[in-house]
């Protein structure tokens, strides 16, 4: 999972309410600089497209967590990549923890709900076990299941194995 110590917390109308040092390291602003931001302002076009999607999805979900990556542009111009975890709390407000990732800051943005990675791996655990022991959908359901352990383990560690 992700570091806990660079926390930003956001309001459900996305505005910025408190971050730690390390966040403000991270991105590279000091508070007031991050709270003078539009909402959005450190999303990449197609982040934001991506997200409108998921959001649907999410709400599918129940809202829980999410965990995903994606790329921002600092203030300077540069790119960065980074990996998140998005917690809402009780009170209506979020806690985002970031950490720079080890991607390619062109990569696509990635988000995923724990629960839904599980869902798609169980969901081909299933698959494997009514097909036929060596046939093509049986090595087919066998590479599913060693993609969605692979995302599962990315996404709760930022680890891979691919």
């Amino acid at each position: 999972m992700v570091r806990q110590d660079a926390r930003i917390v956001v309001s459900g109308d996305s505005s910025i309410l408190e971050a730690t040092d390390a966040a403000l390291e991270l991105l590279e602003l000091t508070f007031d600089q991050l709270r003078a931001l539009p909402p959005g302002s450190l999303s990449l076009e197609e982040d934001r497209v991506a997200s409108s999607g998921f959001e649907v999805a999410w709400d599918r979900a129940g809202r829980g967590e999410i965990v995903g990556s994606g790329s921002v542009r600092l203030l300077d111009g540069r790119l960065i990549r980074l990996r998140y975890l998005i917690t809402p709390q009780a009170d209506g407000t979020f806690e985002i923890v970031i950490e720079r990732a080890d991607e390619l800051v062109s990569e696509p943005p990635r988000m995923y709900t724990i629960g839904a990675v599980l869902s798609a791996w169980r969901a081909a655990e299933r698959d494997l076990e009514e097909v036929v022991p060596g046939s093509a959908e049986w090595t087919a359901a066998q590479s599913e299941i060693e993609y969605f352990r692979a995302e599962y383990k990315r996404v709760t560690t930022g680890a891979s194995d691919r």
